[in-house]
């Protein structure tokens, strides 16, 4: 059973996550709500589209922060609080910062697709296998120039990475990361949809063309 402690931390993780990074830096500069130009989603890729290309590494370095420090602070804090720390903890924190980011509380749990903080959080979880999963992530960008169809192939390369270089993934002690990392991998290829089926209608913007500023219903 989690304890009061163990519950909050994931509450704190969670709520970092939801910090709608994109939606406060496009609304502090420009007074436009992003959600309602560009792609309408709530990240680094549109915010750069909309406010330029240096904005798009502003936000995406914050919301990799936002899944990297609480999923390696916060279980360093409960165990030195004395907090008895289960093996499962790292794992169930990482996955609250992504649900924060993907379904913020502060924007009516519409939020963005969860690429940058998911790197963080598999950063602090597993970094060999989180810079495979980089590593496949720009070689998909550089051949395909698509950030959607790139964040996929690294969500799976993490996955894959993951199963290899672990001796013992379905074990008690790494059981939680892996299967948290395939539910991951599933909600990343689900949150874009969208863009894939564009890709096969050949709509899809790649990386460096223009997008004209409409809504798209965040898909």
């Amino acid at each position: 059973m989690p304890t009061p402690w163990s519950l909050a931390g994931l509450l704190v993780s969670y709520l970092v996550g939801s910090i709608p990074t994109a939606y406060l830096l496009v609304r502090a500069k420009t007074g436009v709500d992003i959600r309602t130009v560009g792609s309408g989603n709530v990240g680094a890729t549109n915010a750069g589209r909309v406010l330029g290309k240096r904005y798009f590494f502003v936000v995406f370095l914050i919301d990799l922060l936002k899944g990297f420090l609480p999923t390696w602070g916060i279980p360093i804090l409960l165990a030195r609080s004395g907090e008895s720390v289960s093996p499962d903890i790292h794992a169930l924190v990482a996955v609250a910062a992504i649900l924060g980011h993907n379904f913020p509380v502060y924007l009516g749990f519409r939020g963005g697709k969860g690429v940058s903080t998911s790197l963080g959080a598999v950063l602090a979880l597993d970094p060999i296998s989180a810079l495979i999963a980089g590593l496949a992530f720009l070689g998909s960008a550089v051949l395909t120039r698509y950030v959607s169809l790139s964040s996929i192939v690294g969500a799976v390369a993490f996955v894959t990475a993951r199963l290899l270089l672990t001796s013992t993934p379905w074990s008690r002690a790494h059981i939680a990361v892996t299967v948290g990392s395939i539910l991951l991998a599933g909600l990343m290829i689900y949150r874009h949809r969208g863009n894939l089926a564009r890709i096969l209608a050949g709509t899809e913007p790649r990386i460096g063309s223009k997008r004209k500023a409409e809504p798209s219903n965040n898909a």
